[in-house]
Parts: structure tokens; C-alpha cells; sequence
């Protein structure tokens, strides 16, 4: 038997040794990781992962702290009631934290590079993925303050230093200006169909139109929000709104799309799906938001907010949960939600509800708040007035009201 093992084994090794030497098995470079990749799905990885952070991670605690709703204390079995009293989880934090940076900006700075990269060069793809990364700076900042940015995700920096503020959001400025340069409306390079803000128009001329258009709404955003602390910001704000070609109608808003699709579906509505059967035992309407759209006796009460299922009367007076608050679920309000089996049409928690990056009525309160500072000449009363009318229209509110 030794001498059989010795027989067979000498070929083997040789044939090993002999494979080892020739290229006949380098198939792949990683076999685990791919050695390229289409911009067009970098992009949407990171919108995808934008916004359903928005939707359920940070956007609820955002909206929770600046007392739109309410966790109703032990009325919503003590669920979501810290954010309302200015605790914010660490998880909250930890996830929007590592998806703008380790996710988001990880994405779109390859994309870009690999856009330019390319020949020809996609400009088009490199311009959204640059203006998609600016509104993503501009909600970091916004959220935590100083936070990288001339050296985030660079490989050279493994601790990257953090930028402050202003230097954030001028460079937030700089990218979108960058960006709109590079826009050719002669070129079909965009992202294509994997764009899903702006991708449903099949014109790359006017998908990217509308990418302009929004890359200049988010400069007077930004603007606005640098003007109180940089007074030099007003005569760019000026320039801005008297040059225009900003997002100018509701076809033209930036907006995330959910489906009425499972995987697809909003996921604030998906929770209430998975944890409380497709009804609101969650989040109730907030004292703060009830007092002041009573004060102002605003028609849109009745859209915005429900009975709370099961227990409440719709003929009761609309009332709201204090932060922390504690009550009979019988005398309160939650907000509105699409009944199971159902997608709802204006509910405010429902299957297909998109997250809404920037709205036309936003474009028109940001334009009357210049006016009226000084900034800008026009109509702030009709700018004013627009904003609140197509806000309204949104929700299927009757013109009279």
C-alpha cells in the first residue's frame, strides 16, 4: 500500500505545483468583490439608503423634537415618547451617522469618480451624484454641526478632521455650483431609469433640467440658512432669486417614491404594519401642532389627524398629547393613517407616501422670507399665499377652504 500512495501522490503535487505556476485558475482578481461597477447603481444605493433613514430613523425623531406629533406617553404603550422630551437614541444617532458617511458618501464620491473616469466622460451622472451629495452635507450639518468634509471619505484619512459649519456649507455652495456647470442638456449620460427622483421622464434633457432646477432651490436653502450668521449671504440670495430657473411647480418637486408594494412601501406605514396591525397606536398629534393649527383655524386639522383607532369619536373636538403626556386614548388624536388593506390617498402615514426632499412650497416660503427680509424684490403676501394654497392643494383641501 505504500508503494501505491507513493505512485499516485508524486503526480498530484506536480499537478498542483504546475497550476499554481500558470494563470489557468486567477478568474477573478477578488472573487468576493466586484472589480467594476455601473455609477447608475451607486446612485441608487445611496438614495434608497438616504431616504429610508430619513423616513424611519432620523425623520420621526426630528419630527417628534420639533413637536409635530407625539409618542403619547403610556397612551402609545411608551413607545417613541423620548424623542418628544430631547432624548435621542444612540442608535438613532449611530445609524444616520453611518449611513450618510459610511454608505451615502462612500457611493456617490466612487460614482463620481468613476463617471469622470469614464469615456466619454458621464458628466451628467457626475452632476446628480455631486447634488445629491451637497443635500446630504447640508442634512449632517444641520443635524450635528462641525462634521468632515474636506477630508470624509478619503482613504489618506483615517480620522478625518472635522470642518466646521461654515466651511461645511460653503462647500455644500461649491459643489452645487460644480455641479450645475457640468449639467449638459445635449448629453443622454445621466443616471437613466435608476434615477428615482427625477428618472420617470424619458427626455435626459429635461431629467436633468429639473436636476438643475433642484440643485439651485437647494442653493437658497443653503443660503437662507447661512444668511443670519453671514449677512454677505443676502446679496447672493438676491442674484439667485432674480436669476431664477429654481423648482417652479408640484411636477417639479424632489421627491423620494415608496410603492404599495411589499420591501417597497413607506416605512414609517410599514412599522405600524409589522408592530400594531396596519393601525396607529403610536403616534398621537402633538399639543404644540393641535393649539397652533386651531389658532389659525386651519382646514387641514381634519386631514392631518384621526381618532385614536378603536376608541376615539370624529365628532370630538381635535385635541393633542403634551410631550410625555399621559390621558384617556378615548380623548385623543393620532395622526392619519391609511386603513389596512388600503394605500389612502392624503393620509400623512400611508404605504405609497414619498419622502419629499424639496417641495414647490417650499421654494415659494423660502422666496417670500427673502422679499420680506430685504434680499430680493417681489410679492412676498402673493409668494406667501401660493405656498400655503399649494401645501393645501396637496391634501385635497377645497379651494373655499
Amino acid at each position: 500500500m505504500k508503494s501505491i500512495y507513493k505512485y499516485f501522490m508524486v503526480p498530484a503535487i506536480l499537478v498542483i505545483a504546475v497550476a499554481c505556476e500558470s494563470d489557468f485558475l486567477d478568474v477573478n482578481t477578488s472573487p468576493n468583490n466586484s472589480s467594476e461597477t455601473d455609477p447608475a447603481l451607486l446612485f441608487t444605493n445611496s438614495v434608497v439608503d438616504y431616504s429610508t433613514n430619513r423616513t424611519i430613523d432620523f425623520g420621526p425623531t426630528g419630527m417628534a423634537i420639533a413637536q409635530l406629533y407625539s409618542g403619547g406617553g403610556s397612551l402609545g404603550a411608551g413607545v417613541f415618547t423620548r424623542p418628544e422630551r430631547y432624548i435621542i437614541s444612540i442608535f438613532v444617532n449611530g445609524n444616520t451617522w453611518r449611513s450618510h458617511y459610511r454608505n451615502e458618501h462612500k457611493n456617490l464620491k466612487l460614482a463620481i469618480d468613476i463617471a469622470e473616469a469614464s469615456e466619454p466622460i458621464q458628466n451628467n451622472a457626475a452632476a446628480q451624484c455631486k447634488i445629491f451629495r451637497a443635500m446630504i452635507y447640508w442634512s449632517t450639518t444641520m443635524i450635528w454641526g462641525d462634521a468632515p468634509f474636506s477630508e470624509a471619505v478619503n482613504e489618506e484619512f483615517d480620522q478625518p478632521q472635522f470642518d466646521s459649519q461654515e466651511a461645511l456649507l460653503n462647500g455644500v455652495l461649491d459643489l452645487l455650483d460644480e455641479a450645475i456647470a457640468q449639467i449638459d442638456l445635449n448629453s443622454p449620460l445621466t443616471i437613466g431609469s435608476n434615477d428615482l427622483i427625477y428618472g420617470s421622464s424619458s427626455d435626459p434633457a429635461v431629467q436633468m433640467e429639473r436636476w438643475r432646477k433642484f440643485a439651485k432651490s437647494l442653493k437658497l436653502r443653503t443660503l437662507m440658512t447661512m444668511v443670519d450668521a453671514d449677512p454677505s449671504k443676502a446679496a447672493d440670495i438676491g442674484a439667485l432669486i432674480a436669476e431664477g430657473d429654481m423648482i417652479g411647480s408640484t411636477d417639479e418637486n424632489a421627491e423620494f417614491p415608496f410603492f404599495s408594494v411589499s420591501g417597497n412601501r413607506n416605512p414609517f406605514w410599514e412599522t405600524l404594519n409589522a408592530f400594531a396591525g396596519q393601525q396607529n397606536l403610536f403616534y398621537f398629534a402633538s399639543e404644540a401642532t393641535v393649539d397652533l393649527m386651531k389658532s389659525k383655524n386651519d382646514p387641514r386639522m381634519q386631514v392631518y389627524f384621526q381618532p385614536y383607532p378603536g376608541g376615539g369619536d370624529p365628532n370630538s373636538e381635535i385635541t393633542g398629547v403634551p410631550p410625555g403626556g399621559n390621558a384617556s386614548p378615548s380623548v385623543h388624536w393620532v395622526l392619519s393613517t391609511a386603513s389596512p388593506g388600503s394605500d389612502g390617498t392624503v393620509e400623512l402615514v400611508r404605504p405609497a407616501a414619498p419622502d419629499v426632499l424639496f417641495s414647490y412650497q417650499e421654494q415659494l416660503f423660502l422666496e417670500a422670507e427673502a422679499i420680506v427680509r430685504g434680499f430680493a424684490s417681489g410679492d412676498a403676501d402673493a409668494k406667501m399665499r401660493e405656498g400655503i394654497t399649494v401645501a393645501m392643494q396637496s391634501y385635497n383641501i377645497d379651494q373655499a377652504d
